[in-house]
């Protein structure tokens, strides 16, 4: 029997497709630039105490896949650490904590701190509000296809604001950056993530190797596209 929740799916598949098509491309794009710097991979909601993920990120700005791995901690927070390929690009290790969660809206913090061979190690703080949405799992009844609400699987829309501290670029100054990300989640398996972060005190965009250095506007921008895989111990 078909449940009164059960409804006909909007075509959002079209929309997922273009928003993930236009992901990988920005990502190769982007990624001929030499690494940068490197971002945390935040769940839009921290992941509760059990519960661990395991995937990979490739992100402009880090130039190099990076493997990830976070881990719920309480049913506040959470704590993720990441690793180059090779290892000694992109690594960072950060933390999540939920502050407060009013309907469907999720509000959380995060620290973390980047470090790398050749790279501009940083330290960052975001705030982040996402909107979180039950999944439709399909239900097909003899020619009919059905949609049900699911109660455990959730798809999120989220927007932050990030403060960055380079302390020492590769060019030997300090960058203070400020700015805004946007992405899209599904069900903690993949995503995408776009994202910029300015720097307002100005300096030289380039290295004396040619690189874009601690002050250039390539530094500040994230493309960025992960998925990996959710389980509960």
């Amino acid at each position: 029997k078909i449940s009164p929740m059960f409804f006909n799916c909007p075509r959002t598949g079209q929309i997922r497709k273009k928003w993930l098509r236009l992901s990988v491309i920005l990502v190769w794009m982007l990624g001929s630039f030499y690494g940068c710097t490197s971002h945390p991979l935040m769940m839009p909601e921290p992941l509760k105490k059990g519960e661990v993920f395991n995937g990979f990120l490739i992100s402009s700005e880090n130039g190099f896949p990076q493997y990830v791995y976070r881990r719920g901690l309480s049913d506040r927070a959470d704590l993720g650490f990441r690793v180059g390929l090779p290892p000694t690009q992109g690594d960072g290790i950060d933390m999540s904590y939920r502050l407060i969660q009013i309907e469907n809206r999720v509000h959380s913090v995060n620290l973390s701190t980047a470090f790398g061979a050749d790279q501009n190690n940083n330290l960052s703080l975001t705030y982040l509000n996402a909107k979180k949405k039950p999944r439709k799992e399909k239900i097909r009844e003899g020619r009919k296809l059905f949609y049900k609400v699911s109660k455990t699987q959730f798809n999120y829309s989220y927007f932050g604001v990030r403060y960055m501290l380079i302390p020492n670029g590769v060019g030997g100054d300090q960058s203070q950056r400020v700015g805004m990300l946007y992405g899209l989640n599904f069900n903690n398996r993949w995503g995408s993530e776009i994202g910029y972060f300015h720097d307002f005190a100005g300096g030289e965009k380039l290295t004396a190797l040619g690189r874009p250095s601690e002050h250039a506007a390539i530094t500040g921008l994230s493309v960025r596209f992960w998925m990996g895989g959710l389980r509960k111990k």
